[in-house]
């Protein structure tokens, strides 16, 4: 594997492509074509490998998911956003070649951030994490999080996951890591939010203790 070390002001061909997606990605209103082209060209060739992971140190990323997180050498974002990225549809999937390209781009993304999580290894808290309930929330609430526990728990769901069939908030609830939440805005939306999660005597019961209040 080549690694090129740039002087200072002289950015390689990679470190170009890897500055146009990282802007990309910032760019309010950006399209996902756009985004999702400028992702594929990094992996296709396997631009993430051959960046130096900063000015002073020239050896390559050693993860995909370091890749995605750096700045300024990396694309400067989350793995949810590249997630939620790879689930939106280039304008040009029609077309069979470029179908193909982007299902091939989502597949390559999805195994190498998969790869780079290990089951988790018992029960309970995350790893590394305190008894404060505020850290072992954020914890909670991450895609790596979630693929730990169903690497361990469910091998089939994590699986899912990493094909891109289920989301990690959705795989999460199916295995009950996550309860469904309700956001309290309008008296609307609450109902329709406990009509898709309560059954029929539920309700009932509900109705008769706000009834009561």
């Amino acid at each position: 594997m080549t690694v090129r070390t740039v002087v200072m002001g002289e950015l390689s061909p990679e470190q170009r492509r890897v500055h146009r997606v990282e802007h990309i990605l910032r760019r309010d209103g950006g399209s996902p074509g756009s985004a999702l082209e400028g992702l594929a060209a990094i992996i296709e060739d396997e631009t993430w490998r051959k960046v130096p992971r900063s000015a002073s140190d020239p050896t390559p990323f050693s993860s995909f998911s370091k890749f995605v997180t750096a700045s300024p050498a990396g694309l400067h974002t989350t793995v949810d956003q590249i997630l939620a990225l790879l689930r939106l549809r280039h304008p040009g999937e029609g077309n069979l070649a470029m179908r193909e390209r982007m299902d091939a781009m989502r597949a390559t993304v999805r195994q190498l951030l998969s790869e780079e999580v290990e089951p988790a290894r018992a029960v309970g808290r995350p790893d590394g994490t305190t008894n404060v309930r505020a850290t072992n929330i954020r914890a909670s609430d991450t895609t790596d999080y979630v693929l730990a526990r169903l690497k361990r728990d469910d091998p089939n769901l994590a699986e899912r996951v990493v094909r891109g069939e289920l989301t990690a908030n959705a795989a999460a609830r199916q295995a009950g890591i996550r309860k469904p939440r309700i956001v309290l805005t309008s008296p609307e939306s609450i109902a329709a939010a406990l009509r898709r999660n309560l059954g029929a005597e539920d309700l009932a019961e509900l109705v008769r203790l706000l009834s009561e209040a």
